[in-house]
């Protein structure tokens, strides 16, 4: 993807890179659902459907974490390179992601806050402070902004001196793979969360460059690869303490946020339904937050309390709901570009 999700591949690539690309929506509806149903849970036993830790509906979570948003930065990096900066003259780039991302990050952040505040009021000072904190801060589902906005920052650098060739590849995945934290401190801008994706944006970014199509047998190797690293992560998942089994910056970390991904693009049929999501996903992206809380609120305000109800529905309207939005976002420039970051 671009971001969490970005526009489709530019008009003049060739009938192969278009058909990459499809393959890439289907995997950014995949992407979407794994996000969505992750706050449809709830990241936390005091969050979301309230899940206790040490169920297999929490440990499920947890073996997808070296998924999920891994699956996000590669699409990023990938799409990024179907049309990348000009090194020498960077500025038009950097202008557009500024306003691709910044300004949808600002206002929905804003909303975010507002409503959050509207159902936890507290005094005006504190209350501004807060939303000044979330702005420069990792915030909720927010950080991911921040962090590819980090990324695509530093890109003509890395453009101009390391990522024409695979040796710079590798040495960018490896050194943001070395900084990433393992937890998630106090975290300005989102610096923590930026070398959490930078391996994996930097992973896309080669396979649409550098690699050519898999042989069957590269396939089939790489696919072991990825299941038995897969085991062995469900084992640590199944084994240790609660969420000690899923860390960030760990070997399985890279090799399964890596791999999978990588074989998803090469491999990921085309079901019509994940690429239309897929196509929304920025929008999904930004705004599921707001159906997953309201889904849940109504449900459990009208006395459904049944879980298996609760995961369907809000699933549905988390995904619906956004791509609805979109449509109508889309009808006014101000919205337009306020909200999703379009011209």
């Amino acid at each position: 993807m671009k971001q969490p999700a970005l526009e489709g591949a530019p008009p003049h690539i060739t009938a192969a890179a278009r058909s990459a690309v499809d393959r890439v929506q289907v995997t950014r509806g995949i992407a979407c659902m794994l996000l969505v149903l992750f706050h449809v849970v709830g990241g936390n036993p005091n969050d979301g459907l309230r899940i206790a830790d040490g169920t297999v509906t929490r440990q499920i979570l947890d073996v997808l974490i070296y998924i999920r948003m891994p699956l996000f930065a590669f699409i990023s990096g990938y799409v990024y390179a179907l049309k990348p900066l000009d090194p020498a003259a960077p500025r038009p780039f950097l202008q557009g992601k500024l306003r691709r991302l910044a300004l949808p990050l600002l206002s929905v952040t804003t909303l975010f806050y507002l409503v959050a505040l509207a159902r936890a009021p507290m005094p005006p000072g504190p209350a501004a402070l807060g939303l000044l904190h979330a702005y420069f801060f990792s915030y909720e589902i927010y950080w991911f902004l921040q962090a590819m906005l980090l990324i695509f920052l530093i890109l003509p650098l890395l453009e101009r001196y390391l990522l024409g060739h695979w040796q710079g590849v590798m040495i960018a995945v490896l050194v943001a793979f070395a900084l990433t934290v393992p937890t998630e401190p106090l975290d300005f801008l989102s610096i923590n969360g930026a070398m959490f994706l930078g391996p994996f944006f930097f992973i896309g970014i080669a396979s649409r460059r550098l690699f050519g199509a898999f042989t069957p047998k590269q396939t089939i190797i790489l696919t072991l690869v990825l299941c038995a690293a897969l085991a062995l992560h469900i084992h640590n998942v199944a084994t240790m303490p609660p969420h000690m089994g899923a860390r960030r910056g760990t070997i399985l970390s890279l090799v399964i946020g890596g791999l999978a991904p990588l074989l998803l693009v090469a491999h990921a049929p085309r079901i019509a339904l994940l690429a239309k999501i897929g196509h929304a996903s920025f929008a999904i992206f930004l705004f599921h937050i707001f159906f997953v809380v309201g889904t849940r609120l109504l449900l459990s305000h009208i006395g459904i309390g049944d879980l298996a109800v609760h995961l369907i529905v809000g699933l549905a309207a988390a995904i619906a709901g956004p791509m609805l939005l979109q449509s109508i976002l889309v009808r006014w420039t101000m919205s337009r570009r306020l909200f999703l970051g379009l011209r």
